[in-house]
């Protein structure tokens, strides 16, 4: 039996990847914030030494502080990057070395549109998104050679409970009229890809895939 390991397997889209690998009888472990706090080095090195024979990693975790750059404190810049960021590459030192001596191994970074484009008020979730994007990138080139895929996918706007409780219906509306397929994802789009990625892909590294429904290629302009 295969065992995935994904942080923020509690929130809607994670909750659902963790679902469709556990139907296809995969072992899942997704600790939740109080068992693996991801901006707190001491904890993640407790709860590290723990984990063995991992075949998938997948970071879903994430926080976002929607704020101008010159009101983002310096805490919370450090925040967005130690749970977006370096917690990612903690586990993946940690991860790695097994998936090396198996010669078999998927690592999968759930980025964002804004890991290659930005919007105003996103700095700090940019910049940790665009470095991820360029971890995955990194990675993939050192550990080909062993067979190890890895790759990011980037979510355009999905249909979650917190993007319901952020948005209003017409807002909701007015995002759905500029995606070209004319709704927004479920999680369970965002879930089949990622199980793909990290199951059946055999020759897919490196890579972004975005998961937008086309708003990304034009779908924003009247």
């Amino acid at each position: 039996m295969k065992t995935l390991f994904i942080t923020g397997g509690s929130g809607d889209i994670g909750t659902s990847i963790s679902q469709i690998f556990k139907k296809n009888n995969y072992k899942v472990i997704k600790p939740t914030r109080l068992e693996l706090d991801l901006a707190n080095n001491e904890n993640i090195e407790n709860y590290l030494k723990n984990l063995k024979n991992i075949d998938i990693f997948i970071h879903c975790a994430g926080v976002n502080y929607p704020k101008s750059f010159l009101n983002i404190s310096d805490s919370e810049f450090s925040s967005v990057m130690d749970i977006n960021v370096n917690s990612f590459l903690k586990i993946a030192k940690k991860i790695v070395p097994s998936m090396i001596e198996n010669k078999y191994g998927y690592i999968l970074g759930i980025s964002s549109l804004y890991g290659f484009l930005s919007r105003k008020n996103r700095l700090s979730y940019s910049a940790s998104k665009h470095s991820l994007n360029a971890m995955i990138k990194t990675l993939a080139l050192e550990l080909g050679v062993y067979g190890i895929k890895v790759n990011s996918l980037s979510p355009g706007f999905v249909d979650t409970s917190l993007t319901r409780k952020n948005n209003r219906e017409d807002k909701i509306k007015e995002l759905e009229s500029k995606i070209p397929l004319g709704r927004l994802a479920t999680p369970s789009d965002i879930a089949e890809v990622s199980y793909y990625l990290c199951s059946h892909n055999g020759y897919i590294t490196g890579q972004d895939i975005v998961v937008d429904g086309g708003y990304s290629i034009g779908g924003f302009e009247d």
